[in-house]
């Protein structure tokens, strides 16, 4: 029987709730024999957060594996641990691509710095703080924000990233899609002129990337942008990259 998919209002509030205790299981969409994509969320966000694009992705015609991780109680260390365990079981020893949100694109690169027993296929990272955020940096030289910043939070400062986080492999096929819409107006005055909202544009940029798109989104809702899912999908499918008519190389 064919599920309703929810309308866009329906999908933004579901997208807002929160972390829950119970949020422990991960949510795997059908056993098709499909490519298999593992989805990863932001900081302070659930799984909720990728569900109505992991519901895209599962009309695609893709198997999904939606993984909650505690990023605002454990550190980055234990989310590695963790996020690893669960692709290894998912994976089956085959190839799995990933599709991250935020903080979940550079758990992931991390990830992939590990040994595995599983092919790493593509990789969309939409909106990530590769260069360090911003927002975190200012935060932490503040001592009234300090107590307030998990662990993994503080992994995005800046410092923090360039000590820890490597470049990409050169047979990694990476995609970053930024947004450019700025609907929280606290932080602008930190962020570049280009930003979402919580990252500027060019913070996601990292050497080795196969494409780099900038949409007209905001940070908490690029996920279900129609652009950013389009472009998700061509690359997962096809490696094509956005502006280009077949998979080669183009940043834009």
């Amino acid at each position: 029987m064919r599920h309703r998919t929810p309308a866009p209002f329906q999908e933004r509030v579901e997208m807002l709730i929160p972390p829950l205790p119970w949020d422990r299981q991960a949510h795997r969409g059908p056993e098709t024999g499909a490519e298999k994509v593992v989805l990863l969320h932001g900081l302070g966000r659930s799984w909720r957060a990728m569900n109505p694009l992991a519901r895209k992705l599962q009309q695609a015609g893709f198997s999904t594996l939606n993984l909650p991780y505690p990023s605002l109680v454990k550190p980055l260390d234990w989310i590695l641990d963790h996020v690893d365990a669960q692709v290894a079981g998912f994976a089956e020893g085959g190839r799995v691509h990933f599709v991250t949100h935020s903080l979940g694109g550079i758990v992931t690169r991390m990830l992939l710095e590990r040994e595995h027993h599983w092919a790493a296929g593509r990789l969309v990272m939409m909106a990530p703080p590769s260069s360090g955020s911003e927002i975190i940096d200012w935060a932490s030289r503040r001592v009234m924000f300090r107590p307030f910043l998990s662990s993994a939070a503080r992994a995005l400062a800046s410092d923090a990233l360039q000590a820890r986080l490597a470049g990409l492999r050169q047979d990694q096929e990476a995609l970053v899609i930024m947004g450019n819409r700025s609907s929280i107006p606290f932080f602008r005055r930190l962020l570049d002129e280009d930003n979402d909202g919580i990252v500027s544009s060019n913070r996601g940029r990292v050497d080795g990337l196969k494409g780099f798109s900038v949409v007209d989104a905001d940070h908490t809702f690029i996920q279900i942008h129609p652009e950013a899912v389009r472009q998700t999908i061509d690359f997962l499918r096809e490696g094509r990259c956005p502006g280009t008519l077949s998979g080669e190389s183009a940043v834009s």
